[in-house]
């Protein structure tokens, strides 16, 4: 059944927060948390970053109510979204954060991960306003879920027209004019809605599923892929790309830290590829140097392409 983008919704699945977040970038985070409330992220590592207890505080909610709710989601948070800071990292914040002299790790927020404690928090009224900000600018594409039985009502076709259009200028200036595959697939069935004017059962949107590796391992595996170190994401699209390149070799411009750049993207709706994909990024994280195998294979021989 294809169900409309609310809030129950973003409380309660996984996969349409993380779709939400896809087109925002920190700075649209950042106004967007704004719109609700004045936050002040300081800036570290070129990036600007908030403590647990001055999120709990934006929230008006406990420290501990905030700690919890990331114990228990943890694993949907994404690096760019939150990390626990020690050691050197802890030393060179610590004045920038404002954190006690005898603290030996904190847990910090980006923006973005920000936004996701705005996507599970219930009992805070300012969370509740920022998912409202967060539907306004996404919720006129419908998200879907596996079950794609009819609906038993739509709109008139003028109003989902005309939702549908201010829906695309929205999404043109949050993505500078290029779609990522979610919301692509999203607007092939809103379009497929459009055209049902009297026979809505008789149609059905596209089951295309068109990703990156980085969002398949994210997404559909719930691994998280790291900016650096041994396993990190751009080796990881160059292992798919070196040792398994007969799953496609589809390619998107794709706007990625704030530049629109070249990926590969795969049919992730093909069990096959599916499969294929799932294989390769078992054994990209089990190997013990994935960049010593791509060397050898003499993968870095030719430019790699961005794989988001």
């Amino acid at each position: 059944m294809s169900l409309p983008l609310n809030e129950s919704v973003l409380l309660e699945s996984r996969t349409l927060r993380t779709s939400a977040l896809t087109n925002f970038e920190s700075d649209k985070a950042l106004s967007i948390l704004s719109k609700a409330k004045a936050i002040i992220f300081a800036v570290w590592g070129g990036s600007g970053w908030a403590t647990t207890a001055q999120v709990a505080e934006y929230f008006e909610a406990t420290e501990s109510a905030v700690k919890e709710l990331y114990r228990i989601n943890h694993p949907e948070f994404r690096t760019e979204e939150t990390k626990t800071l020690t050691g050197k990292d802890l030393r060179d914040a610590r004045q920038i954060l404002c954190l006690p002299s005898k603290t030996s790790q904190v847990r910090v927020f980006s923006p973005l991960g920000t936004l996701r404690i705005a996507m599970l928090l219930q009992q805070s009224e300012v969370a509740a306003q920022v998912r409202t900000i967060i539907l306004d600018l996404v919720a006129a594409v419908p998200s879907f879920t596996e079950n794609h039985s009819p609906t038993p009502a739509l709109p008139p076709v003028e109003q989902r027209l005309h939702t549908f259009v201010q829906a695309m200028k929205t999404l043109a200036e949050l993505t500078g004019g290029r779609l990522n595959p979610y919301m692509e697939q999203n607007c092939f069935d809103f379009a497929a809605n459009l055209i049902a004017d009297y026979n809505r059962q008789s149609l059905s949107g596209t089951q295309e599923k068109w990703m990156g590796v980085v969002n398949f391992a994210e997404i559909e595996l719930g691994k998280k892929v790291p900016l650096s170190g041994t396993h990190y994401r751009g080796h990881l699209g160059t292992w798919v790309r070196t040792f398994y390149p007969h799953l496609g070799d589809r390619q998107e411009t794709r706007l990625v830290n704030g530049v629109q750049q070249p990926i590969y993207v795969y049919a992730c709706h093909e069990p096959t590829v599916a499969a294929g994909l799932t294989k390769a990024i078992e054994e990209f994280f089990a190997h013990p140097s994935p960049s010593a195998a791509l060397k050898q294979a003499g993968a870095f021989a030719r430019k790699s392409l961005v794989t988001a």
